[in-house]
């Protein structure tokens, strides 16, 4: 579970801004939970007697009160390190800004694309999974996702195909498609899950993998994994 905070003393700020980064995250299909705060004293409260916790501090930097410099400035001093994109009517506080180290520092009014790329790259580098458990029987197994390059439903299960060996596991590839990042993995075919990272060309009939690896795309897949892979690009340059 993703999990924002909001805080923004302007009604109607704080409302759009919630709003955006719910539609955002919808449509990653990120699990997430998006909450409003009125002002950094509300926010700090909730933060310091350990009601909340979060991932992401969507901050307004001018507001009465404490401001959310000062409260980005509180957090920094006893070493939390809660992602914090700042969002002002100003840029007058840049330089400050930037020494409490923000994922981003977005200009009122937030454009969409702005705050999804802010969005998009703080679930990148802090909050993508980078291990999978799988069990096998009475055995676990953790697997590093980034050594999956696709998964291939078979024999009532699935196969993972490794940059090493192939495991089998007893489970759907549907279950496997929940398991996996979605922003990494793509349905290309009825029973093949691809790892975007590890393909190379999206041909008509063929996704091609490093290692001169392919597989099949499945004709009513092919817009969707072409259009998904082509964002995944952009938004891992």
């Amino acid at each position: 579970m993703y999990r924002v905070a909001v805080c923004d003393d302007e009604k109607t700020a704080r409302e759009e801004l919630c709003a955006l980064c719910g539609e955002i995250l919808d449509r990653a299909g990120v699990e997430h939970e998006v909450a409003p705060f009125s002002s950094a004293q509300e926010l700090s409260a909730a933060l310091g007697a350990g009601r909340e916790r979060f991932d992401l501090l969507c901050l307004d930097i001018c507001m009465d009160g404490k401001t959310g410099m000062e409260l980005a400035h509180e957090l920094r001093s006893r070493d939390d390190p809660v992602s914090i994109l700042f969002v002002s009517g100003s840029d007058s506080y840049l330089r400050e800004g930037y020494s409490v180290r923000p994922i981003q520092y977005l200009s009122k009014p937030v454009r969409r694309e702005e705050l999804e790329r802010a969005l998009n790259e703080d679930l990148k580098l802090n909050h993508s999974p980078r291990l999978v458990t799988l069990r096998q029987g009475h055995r676990t197994s953790v697997l590093p996702i980034a050594d999956i390059l696709y998964v291939e439903s078979r024999d009532h299960g699935i196969c993972l195909h490794l940059t090493g060996e192939d495991r089998a596991f007893p489970i759907s590839l549907t279950e496997a498609e929940r398991l996996l990042p979605q922003e990494q993995f793509c349905r290309c075919h009825n029973s093949f899950l691809v790892n975007m990272r590890a393909i190379t060309e999206i041909g008509r009939s063929h996704v091609t993998l490093c290692g001169d690896r392919s597989i099949p795309i499945g004709r009513h897949y092919y817009e969707q994994a072409q259009s998904r892979f082509i964002r995944y690009l952009n938004e891992n340059r």
